[in-house]
């Protein structure tokens, strides 16, 4: 009986600091939208695991997303509320952000009220995540709110101390500088534009062309393409999946990025991010950029439920925090 009594105080003792850490046991909480895979997954493996999940369909939410917050001192309170059912902050276990800041159709959009309303959004989301005492995939930095997509020339602004090597890169406008940079890099080059995560690969005289058009009116950036094995790194959490091109797994090099991959996420500040790699001939591990926002339909099943897992993971910390 003395036992059983015991158990009960520490187990009572737990929840008591669980609480008090503003750390909550309820539901986790999924921003996205329908069509995401990842999404998909993750309340999948919530509910085979028992837990439960409130989804928010980003494009879907309005008029039955109610939002109620009162900021006071570092915290606030408030409920949140979609589709008749309501979760208080406080009980919140885990937030998994995959939003676009764009809560309307493309129609909707192209209005002026539309593009206020996802001003308006985007602005509650980034606002509310950071004061939310639960575990968050991912809190934003500002630098990263309108950046899904990190090419070169944005990861070595924001990661100093990047240990990959990179791609010799140029942007400029001028065509003749694209010319020296073509022949320099031994015809291996690829156009990627600067807001897009898209890219072309320059073949010959006729793309060099094409690019011509762009002379003189528009930057564009130029990116030496390196030949050998490609291979996406999922960082999540500590750890790190690595998946080649076919999306199967490479547990056969996975150990030779794990410190580099980590390394970056830390600097971005992003709990699940994935980075594009070239394994070259010589051995050397390239990184040709980020992606804050991984997708995970190109991977094979085995590295989705690694993914999977590992984010299940980090948005149950609290609550197993809380039991310890």
């Amino acid at each position: 009986m003395a036992s059983t009594v015991e158990t009960a105080s520490r187990g009572a003792a737990a929840d008591f600091d669980m609480l008090r850490s503003g750390v909550g046991m309820g539901p986790i909480v999924i921003i996205g939208r329908h069509e995401d895979l990842c999404c998909q997954l993750v309340r999948q493996r919530l509910t085979e695991a028992g837990r439960e999940s409130l989804f928010l369909p980003e494009d879907r939410l309005f008029p039955h997303f109610d939002f109620a917050w009162r900021v006071a001192g570092a915290d606030g309170c408030g409920a949140l509320s979609y589709d008749g059912r309501e979760t208080n902050f406080r009980d919140v276990g885990g937030v998994l952000a995959r939003f676009y800041s764009i809560p309307v159709s493309a129609d909707e959009f192209a209005t002026k009220d539309g593009r206020y309303i996802s001003a308006e959004w985007n602005a509650l989301v980034m606002a509310w995540l950071p004061r939310l005492r639960c575990p968050v995939v991912n809190r934003l930095r500002p630098e990263l709110w309108y950046k899904s997509h990190l090419n070169v020339t944005t990861l070595l602004s924001l990661v100093l101390s990047i240990k990959f090597k990179l791609p010799r890169v140029m942007v400029t406008s001028n065509i003749e500088d694209a010319r020296r940079f073509y022949r320099s890099s031994g015809g291996r080059m690829r156009y990627v534009p600067l807001t897009q995560p898209s890219s072309f690969r320059i073949t010959g005289e006729e793309s060099l062309e094409k690019l011509a058009a762009l002379s003189g009116t528009l930057p564009f950036q130029l990116v030496e393409a390196v030949e050998g094995v490609r291979a996406e790194a999922f960082v999540v959490g500590d750890r790190v999946v690595l998946a080649i091109e076919d999306g199967s797994l490479n547990h056969e090099h996975a150990a030779e990025v794990t410190d580099h991959c980590l390394e970056v996420a830390e600097a971005l500040g992003l709990a699940f991010c994935s980075l594009s790699l070239v394994r070259a001939r010589r051995g050397d591990w390239y990184c040709m950029g980020a992606e804050r926002m991984p997708q995970v339909f190109q991977l094979g099943e085995e590295a989705r439920a690694e993914v999977t897992e590992g984010l299940v993971a980090l948005l149950t910390a609290g609550e197993r925090r809380g039991r310890a």
